[in-house]
């Protein structure tokens, strides 16, 4: 057995790994030095399949319901005119192509009632030729609108085709389903201004919370909505109007300026026009610019969508809801049938375009031809380019047209040359198609009785909805808590895809009139969101409760009062429960004035207390919404505990059925409900989830049988106190370890198991997958379970615009509200404006109200960066603490003087009030205010406790997933599983200036998994007695902060120059020596400057799509067949290319080796395209196998002619050694870099954090050492970097020298700094390509080793590598051997 430790570096695409012996010394295994780093590419979501996969089930779901239209239709037809469905059927197919039946050509719809030539239907062909001479030119005998006006409206018998024809259309493009009224009650224009008027009210009122003015007046509201849907008006007048009547006056200028702001945005979004929707929610500092007519909203909406909040989520909700109704008002206005204001639109298009006609016949023949290009491409007879808008195009041709401006007008209200089909008719919702298939029903069943054949579905539901069988094809659709119509053990046995989670209550077809026969609807809703809910955070297999569970609410307000603090004080438990009782249980919103109110009354206070530590500083962001609502619905029932787990249901069912039906099915389960309860209860809408279990909260108690939430109830600690306290975190992994050790399963399946329901980011998840690999190759390499396992994961480094963006608004807030006093007699709001990015240093400078935080004198806002440090409150050598609550912004004068002492000895005296008007307006926190204020002499026993856990103790979830997993698969051996602060290496890399720069090379991952298992064995030898702070599973036997006896929380102290200990870490209880400080820093140099680690990457056949979504046209195709150049596929099996085009971009599986059997010899790489993949993979005869690889690459016109196939299965990934060439196959075209730059680290050193040591020399230094660096690449690339001869990278760079050197030395653009930072990205393993024109590069990037379309060549002394995923396993293949 040996005793050796591992430490990991984990982040979302790689992996670092370092085995240590118990003298923090790597080990030698397999006779290579143990560290390296893995890398792969990131987990991805899943949104992009989501989209294609829901198009293909809208599109099936469509062809489905024409072929039972068919099928009604078909025997009647057979009557009329056998052949017609025959023809419809071939119409597509190409006239000259050999499949088609000839007998059909030219004789599409009527062959026996029109002339040769004649076009239209036959019907409006003989309703033209009843109208006087003079008319009948333009009437339109092909539009299918028209067919369907004349249809409703004339008294005629049609010809059978021409009423299939009509009832296809309307059942092929039916409308939406966002309105539930059922058909003979729905009615365009019959808007409920009111309730919508009503719902923006509240919504503005959560919003405002008592601070703003704007609401909508409901005396207006009546004269608002005939404004909106005033069609005769002109649009424009009508949105200023609107705005008008919108607007709310009051005292404050600003404020009466703000809310005009808000009812122009507001009037301009309902009508279509584009404005800014953060106006409208308030959202200041952000732009949302929306144009809701406009085709991409949907993606603009999408954009801003993540950081809307309830209120604001409800206003965009109201204003699209009440633009699509608006718009539809105006597609199809009041009293007209859909086909009716289509022809509208046909008319008013024919004479503005003669009227445009006109016009142009008086300019020249330039300005007709470019009107002819723009009309083309807007009526689709040419192809758009991105971006295309007609007003752009036409007012170049139009704007001196003496009516241009009322013309401009009608572009932007979308009426002008208005088209039939348009992205906006997805606003007319299906009752409409409906209606109007009822009224050519009731015309043509004189004619053709059986039309109106009774709808013979067995739901009465569905009979009150769809009077005819006819009607079901357009009101029927299956619900998405259904899902695909397969059970899920078929989806499996078929495809082996798992998207199916369908309950069926009988076998046998299912149809549009017999769906909840076959399918168990409650069930299958239930199994919808059973999938869509995540599993407890703390909990791996307990579901999560409802976010408006009673239980739930009760744990978010509980958890907020215990944040709170009155007068810089918790509250007592007493006030406590009182303000629940008071205030919660009796109104939804608490406001922080209520609390402070009614502790003046229980405390007899004399002044009104300070309330702090909420996050909205002016109310409570929790409540007891339910509560109130039941208790208005069931009164004093929702008090008794004999109903709670009833009511809990209700919820829990209204949350996961959204369909009210089904809801008020279950309700019935419950007996006691009266009718009116139940009716009352339908009315309710809960949505979402929480992220703890009931489990969680009720199911685990404390050592006197106290549950958490009993806690939460009856002391003032909040729950992250509670969850942490070792009584209940040792139930917690228990439970945990329980549910990965499950039953038989293999440690694969487990961890499968485990992570498919943990609450994590699919980045996540495979970086655990990964970590899971690298682990156990290891444990194989060694032979035994390692003594412990330090895991680290890497912060992701967030991105800085956001963090200025947010700190911004935050800022702007405290000052408009709770720092208005502060700052409402300085220049602070107007500097924020101009701060250049709020960077720590000018975050401070606001946040201390502009003030030097240690003598109150006033800070030189444009000396910020020169004259002022950022300085520790609380000394470095005392507690490692870099947070924003350790920090402040002090004079360098001040800054020197201070030297280690506290400022609460220095400056607390004069300072303090000062500090705690900062606390009280929310500029600074209760602990920095602490920090600022703590003699740590005198407290130190007291807050120990904090220190160690801040210091010590990770908190991320992500991590306990990690070590839950690894500690499970360890179990026996007795594995220790530390988890490090990511801080802790950060410090070993500072104190022992170990450079990191993330472009020049990947070893930085594994320098950081070495500090981390350091880090994790040092902490475990120094400080035993604290292990239960950062090893897995161990828990806390402290009470109280004074039994720990530190002094100091800096835990490597005694490694940092200048301490007291002269560098000697000795193990306190045998007194014997650990290692010294000189020790660690040779053995880290030794370390950071490792020639070679072990490097492996993930390697794997890509799935996904078969091609690239464009294809070639059929002419195309002639034209490149001629060259004989590339693969194609066609479209459909049978469909050739000639007539039909064929898809070309065609997406790679994975690769195979050939031996070229050509005059030149060697071998070659090709690919296997990702369609015969599939078909590969079901061969499992291997003769076969090689058989139809050759076939497949035979079909392929680029693909070698004579070959043989020597590795057939080679993966994306795959590392191949060629000659002093080695690289990574990227696809069969493509080689990746996979050499590792090393450079000297006195160079990492001046590149590290943006060359922050270089700017600090002097010039000409500066110059001489961007040159040093430049040439010291050179001489790696010269000696290592073969590969780079492939488009002549080498000798570029080497020519490019005298162009780097006449560069600027620093600056934004192109700088000696820029491109070496790009040179290294091009040089890096996996390459980034790199634009480098700057040095005379082309327009090739540095990096990209693309060859012919013919494939990748190789010589006979190539060899492939395959390496475990630590690259401690590896073999060589020579392909000349094989």
């Amino acid at each position: 057995m040996k005793e050796y430790h591992i430490g990991l570096d984990i982040g979302t695409s790689s992996i670092g790994w370092a085995v240590t012996d118990s003298q923090f010394k790597l080990m030698r295994i397999k006779g290579k030095t143990a560290i390296g780093v893995r890398l792969f590419e990131e987990g991805k979501t899943a949104a992009e399949r989501r989209t294609f996969r829901t198009t293909r089930r809208r599109l099936k779901r469509r062809k489905w319901r024409l072929h039972y239209l068919d099928k009604i239709f078909a025997p009647h037809l057979q009557e009329v005119d056998e052949n017609f469905l025959r023809r419809l059927k071939q119409s597509n197919i190409h006239p000259e192509d050999p499949a088609k039946n000839q007998a059909f050509i030219g004789k599409l719809l009527f062959p026996d009632l029109l002339k040769k030539n004649e076009r239209g239907y036959p019907t409006l062909i003989k309703m033209r030729d009843e109208l006087p001479v003079e008319q009948r030119a333009h009437y339109p005998v092909t539009n299918i609108y028209k067919l369907r006006e004349a249809m409703i409206n004339e008294d005629r018998q049609f010809d059978l085709r021409e009423v299939y024809l009509a009832v296809h259309h309307i059942v092929k493009y039916r409308g939406h389903f966002l309105n539930n009224a059922s058909v003979d009650k729905f009615k365009v224009g019959r808007i409920d201004f009111d309730k919508s008027f009503n719902v923006l009210n509240e919504a503005y009122e959560e919003l405002q919370n008592g601070e703003g003015s704007f609401t909508i007046e409901p005396s207006k509201v009546e004269k608002i909505g005939q404004l909106l849907l005033d069609t005769k008006m002109r649009k424009l007048d009508r949105q200023k109007a609107v705005a008008k009547l919108l607007e709310v006056k009051v005292a404050d200028k600003e404020e009466t300026k703000r809310n005009k702001q808000i009812a122009t945005a507001m009037s301009k979004l309902v009508l279509g026009y584009k404005a800014d929707f953060a106006t409208v929610a308030m959202a200041n500092g952000n732009e949302w610019k929306i144009d809701l007519s406009s085709e991409t909203s949907e993606d603009e909406i999408e954009k801003f969508r993540e950081e809307l909040s309830d209120a604001q989520n409800d206003i965009l909700t109201e204003i699209t809801s009440l633009f699509s109704q608006i718009m539809l008002n105006e597609i199809v206005p009041n009293g007209m049938s859909i086909s009716e204001s289509m022809m509208d639109r046909y008319w008013m298009h024919e004479r503005q375009l003669a009227e445009v006609k006109e016009y142009l016949a008086t300019q020249p023949a330039s300005a007709r031809k470019e009107f002819d290009q723009v009309y083309n491409k807007y009526i689709g007879q040419a192809p758009k380019e991105k971006g295309f808008d007609l007003e752009k195009g036409l007012k170049k041709i139009l704007s001196k047209k003496e009516n241009w401006k009322e013309i401009d007008e009608l572009l932007k209200a979308g009426d002008f040359l208005p088209k039939q089909r348009t992205s906006a008719n997805g606003v007319i919702p299906h009752q409409m198609h409906q209606q109007e298939l009822d009224r050519i029903i009731e015309k043509q069943a004189k004619y053709y009785p059986w039309l109106a054949t009774e709808n013979p579905a067995t739901g009465e539901r569905d009979r009150h909805q769809a009077k005819y069988e006819l009607d079901q094809l357009v009101s029927f659709r299956i619900p998405y808590y259904v899902g695909p119509l397969v059970t899920p053990e078929v989806q499996k046995a078929t495809s082996g895809a798992k998207f199916a989670w369908a309950k069926r209550k009988e076998d046998g077809e299912i149809t549009p009139w017999n769906l909840w026969d076959k399918i168990d609807r409650a069930e299958s809703a239930e199994a919808f969101i059973k999938r869509m809910t995540v599993k407890d955070t703390y909990l791996l297999n307990e579901d999560v409760l409802p976010a408006n569970s009673l239980l739930y609410q009760k744990y978010n307000v509980l958890n907020e009062l215990n944040n709170v603090r009155v007068n810089g004080r918790r509250l007592s438990v007493g006030i406590k429960q009182d303000i629940y009782t008071e205030l919660f249980k009796k109104k939804k919103t608490v406001k922080a004035g209520d609390v402070a109110s009614l502790v003046m009354a229980k405390t007899r206070g004399v002044n009104k207390p300070s309330v702090e530590g909420l996050s909205d500083p002016k109310k409570f962001n929790s409540n007891l919404a339910t509560y109130l609502d039941l208790k208005s619905i069931v009164g004093d029932k929702v008090d008794d505990n004999r109903y709670q787990m009833d009511l809990e249901n209700i919820i829990e069912w209204r949350s996961v059925f959204e369909d009210g039906e089904i809801f008020a099915d279950k309700l019935t389960e419950v007996e006691w409900l009266t009718d009116e309860q139940r009716s009352a209860l339908v009315k309710k809408r809960y949505k979402g989830w929480g992220r703890l279990s009931k489990k969680l909260l009720t199911g685990i108690v404390d050592e006197n049988g106290q549950r958490i939430i009993d806690l939460m109830w009856n002391t003032d600690q909040n729950f992250m106190q509670i969850v942490n306290q070792p009584v209940f975190k040792e139930q917690i992994d228990q439970l945990n370890q329980k549910a990965i050790t499950n039953d038989g399963m293999t440690l694969r399946e487990r961890v499968e198991s485990v992570l498919d329901d943990a609450y994590t980011s699919p980045q996540n998840k495979k970086a655990i997958w990964q970590v899971v690999r690298v682990v156990e190759d290891i444990v194989k390499a060694v032979g035994n379970a390692p003594k412990s396992i330090s895991i680290e994961f890497a912060r992701n480094e967030g991105n800085k615009g956001e963090i200025t963006r947010s700190r911004r608004t935050q800022l702007q807030k405290l000052f408009e509200d709770q720092a208005h006093e502060l700052v409402k007699d300085t220049s602070l709001t107007e500097e924020l404006e101009k701060a250049p990015d709020l960077s720590d240093r000018y975050y401070f400078y606001f946040t201390q109200g502009g003030k030097d935080m240690y003598t109150g004198d006033p800070i030189n806002f444009d000396e910020i960066s020169t004259k002022y440090d950022i300085d520790h409150i609380l000394p470095q050598s005392f507690v490692k603490d870099d947070s924003l609550d350790n920090r402040v912004l002090v004079s360098r004068a001040e800054n020197n003087k201070k030297s280690d002492r506290v400022p609460a000895k220095l400056y607390a005296a004069k300072m303090k009030p000062y500090w705690n008007q900062l606390l009280k307006q929310g500029l600074i926190t209760q602990r920095k205010f602490e920090n600022l204020t703590m003699d740590v002499d005198q407290n130190i026993k007291y807050r120990s406790l904090g220190f160690v856990k801040r210091q010590l103790v990770e908190t991320r979830q992500v991590i306990k997933l990690t070590a839950s997993i690894l500690g499970s698969m360890y179990q026996e051996a007795g594995t220790d599983i530390i988890e490090t602060r990511a801080g802790l290496t950060k410090q070993l890399r500072e104190e022992f200036d170990l450079p990191k720069v993330r472009e020049v090379n990947d070893y930085h991952h594994a320098v950081d998994a070495y500090l981390t298992t350091f880090a994790g064995q040092y902490l475990n030898r120094r400080y035993p007695k604290l292990r239960s702070f950062f090893v897995y599973g161990e828990y806390m036997k402290f009470k109280h902060g004074s039994d720990l006896k530190l002094r100091n929380f800096n835990f490597f102290h005694e490694l940092m120059e200048g301490d007291k200990s002269q560098g000697k870490v000795v193990d306190q209880q045998t007194g014997e020596l650990i290692t010294t400080r000189d020790e660690v820093a040779d053995y880290f140099d030794w370390v950071i400057n490792l020639k070679v680690m072990l490097i492996s990457n993930e390697t794997y056949e890509e799935t996904g799509k078969y091609f690239d979504a464009s294809h070639e046209s059929s002419s195309l195709y002639l034209k490149n067949q001629k060259k004989k150049s590339k693969l194609v596929v066609p479209l459909k099996n049978k469909l050739q290319p000639e007539y039909y085009g064929a898809y070309t971009g065609i997406t790679q599986g994975y690769m195979v080796i050939l031996k070229l059997l050509d005059k030149k010899g060697g071998f070659g790489v090709y690919r296997i395209p990702r369609y015969a993949a599939d078909i590969l993979n079901k061969c499992h005869d291997e003769v076969a196998y090689r058989n139809k690889i050759a076939e497949i690459i035979s079909s392929d016109p680029r693909a070698p002619k004579s070959f043989e196939v020597v590795v057939p299965r080679v993966l994306k990934g795959t590392f191949l050694v060629d000659g002093e060439e080695k690289f990574i196959l990227s696809s069969y075209r493509y080689k990746v870099n996979a050499t590792q730059l090393i450079l000297p680290v006195s160079d990492i050193k001046l590149i590290q954090d943006n060359f922050k040591a270089l700017k600090k020399l002097n010039v000409e230094m500066q110059t001489k050492k961007l040159i040093e660096i430049y040439d010291n690449i050179l001489r790696q690339v010269d000696k290592y970097f073969k590969l780079y001869d492939i488009n002549k990278f080498r000798a570029k760079l080497h020519d490019g020298r005298s162009k780097f050197v006449e560069l600027d030395d620093f600056g934004q653009d192109a700088s000696k700094e820029k491109v070496i930072i790009k040179i290294l990205r091009g040089l890096h393993f996996g390459s980034d390509l790199q634009n480098l024109k700057e040095i005379g590069f082309g327009t090739t990037p540095l990096g990209q080793f693309q060859v012919s379309e013919a494939g990748i060549r190789l010589s006979n002394t190539a060899f492939i590598i395959f390496k475990s995923p630590t690259g401690l396993f590896n073999r060589k293949l020579y392909l000349k051997n094989l």
